[in-house]
């Protein structure tokens, strides 16, 4: 196999008591230009954990923008909802918008039902639950929660667990970009959890890893030597996985190999990418991109796109200065053949402009419908001509 999307994905089962999907000793650019914690040597970081904004104005400034409540009491079964507990014993229950290739409704439990539970406390759009040597932080995006664990000291170790409500027979498989698909016991996307990271004091990122016990989803962080407070999280988080299986779904070659893609994308990427503006060659990094994202030859709307590879050699997209997503938004596409041979298009965007649980969900509607295309233009034209492209 060539090309960065060479690679095969390994599928496990939930139920597997001793499964490490992902190990990460630094962040993912997945969530930012720059790894939480990375500006933060040299500064000291507020030791009051309770106190989620300024623990996190130093550790990790750059998520505070991502705050949302747009989806927050919404009752329109069509558009993103989060639901917050109201102690620590509760569970944060999530729906995501009905669109093309959209995860499943779920709950994450924040605590062992046998502790005691303690009362959450909003500040500044996240809500804290403060334990004392620990606290817990749920901060709402605008299409999924962060569940951040400040550390005081190393008294309760670097073991924190959340319980997802999943059913029977799912199965979770781990990307070369960190991100973990989670997916029901028939192949229909739930969610993502997204690469773990942790960072202590002085900035410095600490190892640390995932695994799952049953529907117990663990992150493991190493304390060993870490300047206190620490600062930690996993990120459910509902993207987009297109694949054959889906109800309703048609390939012509429904398990294209991922590096035959790769290769086709190669060359001809606008034969296949939908959206306008897009080159024919395949994107470079650092390449900026002007595409146009409206559908439409006489409407313009813009979207510059920095171009860069992320981890496993996936394509990223940065949105520059102008885009309708804001600046820095993100998007990631991974092709990934599961253990029957289907080919996947797994799209992971982050968007940093929330406007509301209305419009996020009209533009998720038409993202979803953009990357069902890109998926189906791959599976239905491999052996053929690349057909419509630009010079």
């Amino acid at each position: 196999m060539t090309g960065p999307h060479a690679h095969r994905q390994r599928s496990s089962s939930l139920r597997a008591t001793t499964s490490v999907l992902a190990a990460a000793a630094t962040a993912t650019a997945l969530l930012l230009a720059g790894a939480p914690g990375a500006d933060a040597a040299g500064e000291s970081p507020a030791s009051d954990i309770s106190d989620p904004i300024a623990l996190m104005s130093v550790l990790a400034p750059d998520l505070l923008q991502q705050t949302s409540a747009s989806g927050l009491g919404v009752q329109d079964p069509a558009v993103f909802s989060v639901t917050l507990p109201a102690d620590s014993r509760g569970e944060v229950a999530l729906r995501p918008t009905a669109t093309e290739g959209s995860g499943q409704a779920t709950s994450i439990r924040l605590a062992d039902q046998t502790a005691p539970g303690v009362e959450g406390r909003p500040q500044g759009g996240i809500t804290v639950f403060d334990q004392g040597a620990s606290a817990t932080y749920v901060q709402p995006l605008t299409s999924g929660v962060r569940l951040l664990t400040a550390y005081a000291d190393a008294s309760t170790g670097g073991d924190r667990a959340f319980e997802l409500d999943l059913p029977d027979g799912a199965t979770a498989t781990a990307l070369p970009t960190g991100d973990t698909v989670v997916a029901d016991a028939e192949g229909r996307y739930i969610g993502s959890v997204l690469q773990p990271w942790a960072v202590d004091a002085t900035g410095r990122q600490l190892p640390t890893s995932y695994s799952w016990d049953g529907d117990v989803l663990t992150q493991h962080v190493d304390l060993a030597d870490a300047e206190f407070p620490v600062l930690a999280d996993p990120t459910w988080y509902y993207s987009y996985d297109f694949w054959a299986g889906l109800p309703g779904y048609h390939a012509n070659v429904p398990k294209t190999p991922d590096y035959q893609a790769d290769a086709m994308l190669h060359n001809c990427f606008n034969c296949y990418f939908p959206i306008g503006n897009a080159p024919r060659a395949y994107p470079r990094d650092g390449d900026v991109i002007n595409l146009n994202a409206s559908p439409f030859s006489f409407i313009v709307i813009p979207a510059p796109v920095k171009v860069q590879t992320a981890m496993g050699g996936a394509l990223q997209f940065v949105a520059a200065r102008g885009h309708f997503d804001g600046a820095g938004s993100m998007v990631t596409f991974s092709w990934y053949n599961d253990a029957s041979g289907y080919l996947h298009l797994y799209v992971h965007a982050m968007v940093l402009r929330d406007l509301g649980s209305v419009v996020n969900a009209h533009n998720a509607l038409i993202a979803g419908a953009n990357w069902l295309t890109f998926w189906q233009r791959i599976v239905d034209r491999t052996g053929t001509s690349p057909g419509a492209g630009g010079v």
